[in-house]
């Protein structure tokens, strides 16, 4: 049957022409991956080749292993039925062999990690062999080392990363896609086919690997993904502007290296092994937070496909607006790292620890005092991660006003007032108190200080490039888009943190169900309370309002579903546990009603209510509160000496509190 399929596919496109190879080979690993994959399944089912759950594993069923075969024969039909051999010398083909063997080895025989990385080694030394280099251009004692660095680093980064069904087959497909378009475009086109290639076994092994999964690619699937890509990436880093080129590989391949890169950082200030197996990767810990395994793999990789697109068109802009674009990407990728950091309770991760320290927020934090000055080490973070910023939106503004590329008088104006420009906005923002804030939690106030700080630091600049005499360059399209790009970036960092925390709480589904009474200001509080205090093992479902004409309206993400009539039907079409009542906005007879009502559809009830009550006495004559101001006292106490006669002296049976 395959071979009639591939006949007919070649008879579509007829001839020798690069775009024929590029069609047919991608075509062939497709139809290869859909009819290897089944059968390799049926094998290792009957081989015993299967993963069960494990504490370190976070799949609860078990799952065929060795899809790794199916995608090595998809990549070596397509490759060899499109007459793309000629594309690679034969140590390419040589070092893939060796990397899809020692996974395999590891999938059968459990070897040590050392042979791997001996395997991968030579691999690497095998594709400098063949001219292939990271940074070609670069002196020999920079490019081998690094090429070493990239080739066992994405291999091992796409392994690492194959944790979640879906996940690493669906990041290779999109960074082979990627790479095919850059290569077409750049004038190799047999590089484009063979990512088409990858791309194709990649899509059609992901059939059977999404989510449900019912296989898994193994060590010899994910090794060998791996170590395509990387080659692949290298192969098109020759191409294009130096700079742009030498970002391009690191752009397209950004999820795994971030993943790899944060994992191996929190496992060291954990104290935890590097090698072994855990639960303890960003997409783990995004669904641990609250997203589901699908939203995980999906916003993966839809981060992949933006940085992809980004790796895309760094061939055809400027230097400086590949390094701003680079930058923006960079700080994003760091805030959420330290927010994955310091988020603390992480049930499913079992890996045990040789010693007892703190956590890998707490460590961080104890690093960066000592390396950045002390307690303020956040302010300094900030100031800098500013200071990038801002030299980031000026270029981006520029490209923006003269449509990618500023003529030759502008070009050199933004290198010149760069550093001016850079820091002056930030010695504005910090007169303006910029850094001083408790950024995560903050508001409206904060937001607009942020925006009159910005504002402020735009019209000193626009006043400082008048008084230097370069009035005549100054445009006011380029002023707003300036001031529109650093405002966005300053406050997204600043913001970030909360508004991906309130996403995530907003995602979570575990514990009890709950409906909260009400939709106003009282019931908004119950909910933060309720998303924001893990301990009480709450997810609220719905409002239940009394207002008919509120329902299928929507508050902070939760649906109104009815009113305190339909809790019958609601319990139990949001399969809800409890109804939850703030007291403060209700009246004891409501209370009593919702009450009664919950008792008759068998739902638990509960009493929502904030208090501010004077605090115990510890100590004689300790002020219980009398209902006035500090001011009123005080006045009150001055009126009763001014009506005092002069001579008279205090006793010492006098009580001042009484």
């Amino acid at each position: 049957m395959l071979i009639s399929l591939l006949a007919e596919l070649n008879g579509l496109f007829p001839g020798d022409t690069a775009a024929h190879r590029l069609l047919t080979g991608g075509s062939i690993a497709l139809l290869s991956a859909l009819i290897f994959t089944p059968l390799v399944i049926v094998g290792a089912r009957r081989l015993q080749w299967i993963d069960w759950p494990a504490d370190d594993r976070w799949h609860s069923t078990p799952v065929a292993l060795m899809g790794g075969i199916a995608l090595f024969g998809a990549l070596a039909t397509g490759i060899a039925g499109a007459g793309l051999l000629d594309v690679y010398t034969w140590p390419v083909w040589t070092a893939g062999g060796l990397v899809f063997a020692s996974g395999l080895a590891d999938d059968l025989l459990d070897i040590r990690p050392e042979a791997k990385l001996v395997v991968q080694i030579i691999a690497t030394a095998l594709l400098l062999y063949a001219g292939l280099a990271f940074w070609k251009g670069a002196p020999f004692w920079i490019h081998v080392p690094l090429t070493f660095l990239w080739i066992v680093g994405v291999t091992n980064a796409v392994n690492l990363i194959d944790g979640m069904d879906g996940l690493a087959a669906g990041l290779a497909a999109i960074a082979a896609g990627v790479l095919a378009i850059i290569a077409w475009l750049t004038g190799i086109p047999g590089v484009a086919a063979v990512s088409v290639v990858v791309l194709g076994a990649a899509v059609g092994f992901l059939v059977f690997n999404f989510k449900p999964a019912r296989v898994f690619m193994g060590d010899c699937g994910s090794l060998l993904l791996g170590f395509a890509v990387a080659t692949l990436a290298l192969t098109v880093q020759g191409a294009g502007e130096p700079v742009a080129a030498t970002l391009v590989p690191v752009a397209v391949l950004a999820v795994p290296i971030f993943d790899t890169s944060f994992v191996t950082i929190t496992r060291i200030l954990n104290d935890r092994p590097i090698t072994e197996g855990g639960n303890d990767h960003t997409m783990h810990r995004l669904v641990m937070l609250g997203l589901s395994e699908r939203q995980t793999v999906l916003l993966l990789w839809s981060i992949a496909a933006v940085f992809a697109g980004g790796a895309f068109t760094m061939y055809w802009v400027t230097t400086p607006l590949s390094i701003a674009l680079m930058l923006f990407a960079g700080i994003g990728f760091a805030l959420l790292g330290l927010y994955l950091a310091g988020a603390t309770h992480y049930p499913r991760i079992d890996i045990p620890l040789r010693v007892e320290r703190k956590t890998a927020s707490q460590k961080l934090g104890a690093v960066m005092q000592a390396i950045a000055g002390g307690p303020y080490w956040k302010s300094i973070v900030g100031t800098i991660a500013d200071l990038l910023l801002v030299g980031a939106a000026l270029v981006l503004a520029f490209h923006l006003r003269y449509d990618g590329a500023p003529p030759a008088p502008y070009d050199d104006l933004m290198l010149l007032i760069l550093p001016a420009v850079m820091t002056t906005k930030v010695i504005v923002f910090y007169l303006l108190g910029l850094y001083h804030g408790i950024w995560r939690h903050a508001g409206t106030s904060e937001f607009v200080r942020l925006v009159m700080g910005s504002t402020l630091a735009s019209i000193v600049v626009v006043l400082g490039i008048i008084v230097a005499g370069g009035a005549g360059y100054l445009s006011p399209a380029l002023v707003v888009l300036d001031w529109m790009v650093t405002t966005a970036a300053i406050a997204g960092i600043r913001f970030g943190f909360r508004g991906l925390r309130q996403y995530l709480a907003a995602q979570r589904s575990n514990g009890k169900h709950v409906l909260i009474y009400g939709s106003g200001s009282a019931s908004v509080l119950a909910l933060r309370h309720i998303r924001e205090d893990d301990a009480l093992n709450r997810t609220a479902v719905g409002f239940v309002d009394p207002d008919p004409h509120r329902v299928g309206m929507h508050v902070q993400g939760i649906s109104v579903v009815g009113t305190p009539n339909d809790l019958k039907g609601l319990s139990s079409t949001h399969d809800a546990d409890e109804l939850v009542v703030p007291t403060f906005a209700t009246d004891e007879e409501t209370q009593n009603d919702l009450l009664r009502a919950c008792v008759q559809v068998d739902l638990a009830c509960r009493f929502f209510a904030f208090d501010l009550h004077p605090a115990a006495p510890v100590q004689l004559h300790v002020p219980t509160g009398d209902g006035m101001t500090a001011r009123e006292r005080r006045e009150a106490a001055s009126s009763t000496s001014a009506h005092d006669s002069p001579d008279e002296q205090p006793t010492s049976s006098t009580n001042a509190s009484s």
